[in-house]
C-alpha cells in the first residue's frame, strides 16, 4: 500500500510504502491532527474465483485486523502497528487524539462475507450480497496507545447502520455526534437517519416511509456556530413509490422532527449517492 500527502497547492509532499503481507481491500482511511490511520483487514479476493473470471471475497477469522498509524509526514520506519479483532470496515466515522491515545470510530462488520450467490442462475442482484444486516455493521470504537502499544475496542451500538458523517469542522478532532444511515433489510439501501450521541450512547431516529431510501447525509454547520450540532443535515431521497427524488434538509440538533425543507430534483437518482459539504467561503 502506498500513502501520500498532497499540499494545498497540489504538491506531493510525502510518499511512502506501507508494507503488507499480501493484497488487501481497503476502502477508507482516517486521520487525526498528527496521524494518518490505514488498515490491513483480513478480507481478500478469492484467487480461485479470480481465476474463473469473477469476484468473490474470503474472510479469515484467524487473522487479526491490523492498523497502521503513520505520522502525517513520517517514514515507513516510524509506522506504529496495532492489532484488534478481525473484521472489515467499509467506512470510518472520524479519529482524534486524547493524550497518549488515538481514538478511531467506524463500523465493525460482525459477518463480513457476502451471502452465497447461486451462479447457476446466470444472474443475481448484486446489491443483495451487500445487505448490511447480513454483514452486521455496527458502530465501533478502537483506542490505540501510542506510548505502550495497547489496543482497546468496544461496540458503540446494536443498530445496523453505515455511511457515517460528522460536522466536518471536527474532522481529525474530537467529535460527539455522528449522523448515520440505518440499513434496510434485504438491500444495500438505507431507510432511516440516525443522530448518534457517542458520549451518552443515545440514538435519535427519523424513519422514512416504506420504499423511500436515503443517501449518505452531510452536516452543514451554520456560520458562526458554536455547538457541534448547530447546523443542517442534507440528504438525497429516492422515493420508489412516486418515482422521484428530493434533497431533504433537517435540523441537525433534532432530525426526528423531520425535514424542514424538501427540494424536488429533476430526475430520480439512485439510492446511496455519495455527497460532501463545503461552505462557499471554502470554495
Amino acid at each position: 500500500m502506498r500513502y501520500g500527502v498532497v499540499s494545498r497547492s497540489g504538491e506531493l509532499t510525502t510518499h511512502l510504502d506501507i508494507p503488507l503481507p499480501g493484497p488487501r481491500l481497503p476502502h477508507d482511511m482516517a486521520f487525526t491532527e498528527n496521524w494518518s490511520i490505514l488498515n490491513d483487514l483480513p478480507l481478500f479476493w478469492s484467487p480461485e474465483a479470480l481465476a474463473e473470471g469473477y469476484y468473490s471475497n474470503i474472510f479469515d477469522r484467524d487473522l487479526p485486523s491490523r492498523f497502521a498509524l503513520v505520522p502525517r509526514h513520517g517514514s515507513t520506519e516510524e509506522i506504529l502497528w496495532f492489532e484488534a479483532d478481525p473484521t472489515f470496515v467499509l467506512h470510518w466515522t472520524n479519529a482524534y487524539e486524547d493524550g497518549d491515545w488515538v481514538i478511531l470510530d467506524g463500523f465493525f462488520q460482525h459477518n463480513p462475507t457476502a451471502r452465497g450467490v447461486d451462479r447457476g442462475t446466470g444472474s443475481h442482484k448484486g446489491f443483495e450480497t451487500l445487505d448490511m444486516n447480513v454483514l452486521q455493521a455496527r458502530a465501533h470504537r478502537w483506542k490505540f496507545n501510542i506510548v505502550t502499544g495497547e489496543c482497546k475496542e468496544e461496540s458503540m451500538s446494536e443498530t445496523c447502520a453505515e455511511f457515517p458523517m460528522i460536522n466536518g469542522r471536527h474532522a481529525g478532532r474530537r467529535h460527539r455526534y455522528s449522523y448515520n444511515a440505518r440499513c434496510a433489510p434485504g438491500l444495500f439501501a438505507f431507510d432511516g437517519l440516525i443522530k448518534h450521541d457517542l458520549d451518552t450512547g443515545s440514538e435519535d431516529l427519523y424513519e422514512f416511509e416504506p420504499g423511500v431510501f436515503i443517501s449518505e447525509t452531510v452536516m452543514a454547520p451554520k456560520e458562526g456556530a458554536v455547538a457541534e450540532d448547530d447546523g443542517y443535515l442534507v440528504t438525497f431521497s429516492s422515493d420508489m413509490n412516486r418515482d422521484l427524488s428530493e434533497a431533504l434538509i433537517f435540523d441537525a440538533a433534532d432530525p426526528t422532527e423531520g425535514p424542514i425543507c424538501q427540494i424536488r430534483l429533476p430526475e430520480r437518482i439512485c439510492s446511496g449517492t455519495h455527497s460532501t459539504w463545503a461552505s462557499a467561503s471554502d470554495l
